[in-house]
């Protein structure tokens, strides 16, 4: 039965304490033989789950994107694989005209991609086709035939003279993204959809030789110069372990296998599980990237639990059996619309209509991935688990490195099953199950108590995800940037604050800093994980962000609640910069103060580190809260160069705020911000610096020289801050 999306949403958010009624049925079997969960029994690392929006992005609503990214309110897809778009001068009949610019690629659903990027999910992409006027066919189909997809071209190649024009291409579509305002920060990129494979839509033939010669001499150079954080992944078969052909001689071309990231493989006429363990061997990422029940050959929606169970199966099956790191379904979303062209193959999407002008809705299938996707977060392992303890259930566990664990159990027989899971090397704590069955949609149930057993019945034709979180207000690892439509927002959503009014900095009326102790800024015990908010709203208060520049770094942050502190990880390309901040969410004075303190602690060999203080009037007027800055000279934030080099044992900074460059009396009065930024100054393939950081312990001070454990009062700086480092993209977190 179809329902509503306030509905569908409202359900998430909801205990259902008449699941667990539903669940205790008199016909349940007798109990079977234990599930024995192995803490220590560590197997594949996750990168997370995922779907494309190729051919169908750019059309979700707000509630869409929630449901499909969010991992409070929806599934929490944490990947999305995105197409390059073919360049815009691309004719109808696929040729691109032989005179005129370079061609150029396109992102057709960057609006999809930026909505997935601002919910926390990782973005990567696809090529379907090198621009039309470099292939010997001039046009992007795979074939001109559509009655037949190999009879309308004798070789349907990218000329190997347009190599590295492609590289280069391919190089430019990272930028074009990167670029967008709001930006998507591209995880990865794959050259070559299905180079096995002939279609009549868009598609180039790769033979095995042809793409590792391309990664190995072209797209890997290329990259590792221009952006060297971008994975390349890897050659996307129709199938594996037919993948072989093509993965064994990227792994054996040094070239190649030094570029190559991800080895990644659809899942098409692959009909059992296959172990493959060559990119595991090879130290390698393995990806399933495409898979669905569409059939070509003609198929009607199929919106119910049949179909859904089908789907798990193929999940448990590669996670546990072929041990891949990340899974994607195929298509996200889809109208009748989509079906015009295409009558036959109606069963593509996550969400799509079930009857001929139906509004879409999610299927079965969507939730059913939900139950991984949405706690089996990317940085948790597989752990060792009996895997199929009654003939019909499946069965898997993970966990990430605290005390975070999910057990997803796939109940595909007609008949209830009681199931008892036991933990050894650690305890459940809390466990609360999560139903996806005919009647209920990803939905929690009642929590139960439990150290290292727990019983539950699982329902007929169901799955269940077992999780000792409470994921309705936490999601381990999660981060996500906090955008407006101008970008580089760092103070939430205007129109809808999860706490107090952010869409504006009132500097009329400051507030002096006063959490914890007098000038506290924060120490992040006051952080809280279920709005992703430190401080307090009568006083202070604000979020947490991370930021990239645009050659190619990758700079993370999430809150440390062992250890209270702001930890900042990742990689500064070389001659590029990243840093992490606090986004204020009111106005502050410190005009009572004349130092700023932290404590510092970690790593970041090859980088400058500087901290920033963030003034009002330097801060754009398209962020959210909103500045006073509206003209190009923006982000000139007062700044201290080389503040401090991170060393593993903590350091207590204090910076006097006359040090800070161009710092005023006015300054004092309009602080809404600061930020530490890393700045890998040395240009070059070896320039880049590694970032894990740690942060805590912040206020403002009145120094008096005396008795403190300033490890560098005397901070000098190097004149004026560079605008251009400053004008970078905030972001914010929810990780806990």
């Amino acid at each position: 039965m179809r329902t509503p999306w306030s509905r569908m949403l409202a359900a998430s958010a909801l205990p259902l304490s008449a699941g667990l009624a539903a669940c205790s049925t008199s016909n349940s079997q007798p109990p079977s033989p234990a599930v024995v969960v192995t803490w220590t029994d560590v197997k594949q690392p996750i990168d997370g789950f995922g779907a494309s929006s190729a051919f169908f992005g750019q059309t979700l609503t707000n509630d869409q994107a929630d449901l499909l990214f969010d991992a409070k309110k929806g599934i929490g897809l944490s990947l999305l694989r995105m197409m390059i778009g073919v360049p815009d001068d691309t004719q109808s009949d696929g040729t691109e005209p032989t005179t005129g610019a370079d061609p150029v690629a396109t992102a057709p659903e960057l609006a999809t991609a930026q909505q997935a990027v601002a919910r926390g999910a990782k973005v990567w992409a696809a090529a379907w086709t090198p621009p039309p006027i470099w292939k010997t066919t001039n046009s992007k189909n795979g074939s001109m035939a559509a009655s037949d997809a190999g009879a309308g071209f004798a070789t349907n190649t990218l000329m190997p003279a347009h190599y590295q024009d492609y590289a280069n291409y391919l190089a430019n579509f990272v930028t074009l993204v990167t670029s967008a305002n709001p930006p998507v920060p591209l995880y990865g990129l794959s050259p070559a959809n299905e180079p096995d494979y002939v279609p009549t839509y868009d598609g180039c033939e790769w033979a095995p030789n042809d793409l590792t010669t391309f990664i190995g001499q072209f797209l890997g150079p290329t990259f590792a110069t221009q952006w060297p954080n971008v994975k390349i992944i890897a050659p996307e078969t129709v199938n594996c372990p037919s993948c072989d052909t093509y993965v064994a001689p990227l792994l054996a071309d040094p070239m190649a296998s030094k570029a190559l990231s991800i080895v990644a493989a659809h899942e098409y006429g692959a009909n059992s599980p296959v172990t493959y363990d060559k990119p595991a061997q090879a130290g390698k990422e393995f990806w399933q990237s495409e898979w669905s029940t569409e059939n070509a050959n003609g198929d009607t929606p199929d919106p119910t639990m049949t179909n859904a169970i089908t789907i798990a199966t193929q999940v448990h099956n590669y996670m546990t059996t072929t041990g891949v790191n990340a899974w994607h379904y195929w298509a996200l979303y889809a109208t009748w619309d989509d079906f015009d062209t295409n009558t036959t193959r109606q069963n593509p999407a996550l969400i799509q209509p079930a009857v001929d002008g139906g509004a879409p809705y999610a299927f079965k299938r969507a939730y059913a991935l939900g139950n991984w996707s949405k706690f089996v977060r990317p940085g948790f392992v597989r752990i060792g688990a009996t895997d199929t303890p009654v003939p019909g259930l499946l069965v898997e566990a993970y966990r990430d490195n605290s005390n975070d664990l999910a057990i997803v159990a796939v109940n595909t027989t007609a008949a209830p099953v009681t199931q008892t899971f036991n933990l050894t090397g650690g305890t459940f704590g809390t466990v609360t199950p999560w139903l996806t069955d005919a009647n209920d949609d990803l939905a929690p149930q009642s929590p139960m108590a439990a150290t290292n057993s727990f019983t539950f019945n699982i329902p007929a034709s169901s799955l269940v995800t077992f999780v000792n979180w409470d994921a309705t207000a936490v999601t381990p690892g999660l981060v996500i940037p906090v955008y407006d439509a101008g970008a580089g927002g760092d103070g939430g959503d205007a129109t809808t604050p999860p706490m107090g009014d952010t869409s504006s900095l009132d500097c009329n009326d400051p507030v002096t800093p006063d959490n914890v102790v007098n000038g506290g800024v924060t120490d992040f015990t006051d952080w809280a994980g279920s709005t992703g908010k430190w401080g307090s709203p009568d006083n202070l208060y604000g979020a947490v962000y991370a930021y990239s520049g645009p050659d190619g770094t990758m700079v993370m942050q999430n809150v440390d609640t062992a250890n209270k502190d702001l930890h900042v990880t990742g990689t500064v390309a070389s001659g590029d910069y990243g840093g992490a901040g606090l986004a204020f969410y009111d106005c502050a004075t410190v005009a009572s103060f004349t130092a700023v303190q932290f404590t510092v602690s970690g790593s970041a060999p090859g980088c400058e580190m500087d901290l920033q203080i963030k003034t009002f009037d330097q801060q754009p007027t398209s962020q959210t809260p909103a500045g006073g800055c509206d003209s190009g000279s923006c982000y000139n934030f007062p700044a201290v160069t080389s503040i401090a080099v991170p060393t593993a044992t903590p350091q207590t900074i204090i910076a006097p705020l006359s040090s800070f460059s161009t710092w005023s009396s006015a300054d004092a009065t309009q602080v809404v911000g600061l930020q530490w930024q890393f700045n890998a100054n040395d240009v070059g393939a070896e320039g880049s610096c590694p970032v894990d950081v740690a942060i805590t312990g912040i206020k403002f001070i009145t120094d008096t020289g005396s008795g403190s454990t300033d490890a560098q009062a005397d901070v000098s700086t190097t004149g004026t801050f560079d605008a251009t480092l400053g004008g970078s993209t905030d972001a914010g977190t929810d990780a806990d």
